[in-house]
């Protein structure tokens, strides 16, 4: 089966997806409870508690979901399956979950035996990630959501090994003088070259496909990695040799992505298929987020306030998260639909059923406050605990949709009826 560009009969089990996207919701929940029993730390740059916070959310909730998909994407975009999908998903899974943790834990617990697990646990699981994803992306079909996937990937590795480097010094209560120089590459691969690029690699897939929008600009889909590529690795060498301007590579960045923004709200505008899609509002909601942490992190380097700068991090992230749980409600319906079609059951359920719109609201309506009061935080540290209600709230019913989902699958995989039986 083959399909405006979809290799559908490489994707995975459903069981590979959904191991990575049940999980989410749990660390998504522990974020939660840090939000709400302890704001002022997590707004505290440097805390402790505040760098558990940034890597539940950007390990936790948004990595573990996008490395979820991309056992999907790859497989399906690719035309080359990933080897042992099953066994693998089990073994990257399992080291994420026991990785993230640790590194969780050593914050909180300031415990360095803590910090070496991490940084051996995430490096393997990013490693290994890379090691089988990347290979697949090389050689065989090309088009630009691949090249996007693959500077995403190449990011990730990076980003891993900065930060086994950064966890071996808090492990040793050791930092070089090229500390700040790593953590600040660390960051800027993780949130632009990793989750950015992933994200615009997307979009050019799925917007066009599931909106019927007009294509982007074959410009924009040839450059733009490169773009992001080049600037990133421009400002690291600038920031390892400690050389003045970096900003200008940061400025390249946001007006790529300011770039990138505008054109994805102008092509979901003028969509051809008109109908109401809560995916839609969180693709909206997404795009106006990005455009406020980009207009924050500007702002920061005019004038070096920290709290515009806590706004831009969060704000950055809540587009990462807006984008995932508008794709969690089509996906997942979706791969339910078609593995037990494919298996022949008549009675498979037709998308609309799998995940209620009325829930995939509620997870949207749930979505806004938490933006609202997590961005108003740094100016009123007891709105992020409001934030942290709601999102404990969000992330509870995003366990319960993709429970009843993989439920509905399980049935229908035993009591279902298939064509041959008719």
């Amino acid at each position: 089966m083959f399909n405006a560009g979809l290799s559908l009969e490489q994707a995975p089990p459903i069981s590979v997806v959904l191991r990575f996207f049940l999980t989410v919701p749990f660390f998504g929940l522990l974020l939660s409870a840090l939000m709400i029993f302890a704001p002022m730390e997590l707004l505290t740059p440097s805390h402790p508690l505040s760098l558990a916070a940034i890597h539940l959310i950007l390990l936790g909730v948004i990595t573990m979901s996008m490395i979820g998909a991309l056992f999907q994407m790859q497989s399906v975009l690719g035309g080359r399956p990933i080897p042992s999908p099953m066994g693998n998903a089990l073994i990257i899974h399992t080291f994420l979950v026991i990785g993230i943790l640790s590194l969780a834990g050593a914050f909180i617990f300031s415990l360095s035996a803590l910090f070496v697990i991490a940084a051996v646990m995430l490096g393997a699981a990013i490693i290994y990630t890379a090691n089988i994803i990347l290979p697949l992306l090389f050689g065989g079909i090309t088009h630009d959501t691949l090249r996007g996937m693959r500077v995403a990937l190449i990011s990730l590795a990076v980003t891993a090994i900065l930060g086994i480097v950064m966890a071996t010094s808090y492990a040793n209560d050791s930092f070089s003088p090229l500390h700040d120089a790593i953590r600040t590459s660390h960051y800027s691969l993780g949130l632009i070259g990793w989750i950015g690029a992933l994200i615009i690699a997307v979009a050019f897939q799925v917007v066009e496909m599931f909106y019927v929008t007009t294509p982007y600009s074959q410009w924009c889909k040839r450059n733009g990695f490169r773009i992001i590529a080049a600037a990133l690795t421009l400002k690291i060498l600038w920031l390892f040799l400690a050389l003045p301007y970096v900003w200008v590579f940061d400025g390249a960045l946001a007006a790529l992505l300011t770039g990138f923004a505008v054109t994805t709200i102008r092509r979901l505008r003028e969509r051809k298929r008109r109908v109401s899609d809560v995916s839609i509002w969180f693709w909206g909601s997404g795009i106006a987020l990005l455009q406020t942490a980009l207009i924050a992190h500007i702002a920061y380097l005019w004038n070096g306030n920290m709290m515009i700068e806590s706004v831009a991090l969060i704000a950055f992230s809540l587009f990462a998260l807006s984008i995932i749980l508008g794709m969690m409600g089509k996906i997942v319906p979706f791969l339910v639909w078609f593995h037990l079609s494919s298996k022949g059951f008549m009675d498979a359920p037709i998308m609309s059923n799998v995940i209620r719109a009325n829930r995939l609201k509620a997870i949207f309506w749930l979505f806004i406050p938490t933006a609202v009061f997590a961005l108003a935080a740094p100016f009123y540290p007891t709105a992020l605990r409001i934030a942290g209600l709601t999102s404990a709230i969000l992330f509870a019913l995003v366990f319960v949709n993709l429970l009843g989902a993989l439920k509905l699958y399980r049935h229908t995989l035993a009591h279902g009826t298939r064509f041959e039986q008719v």
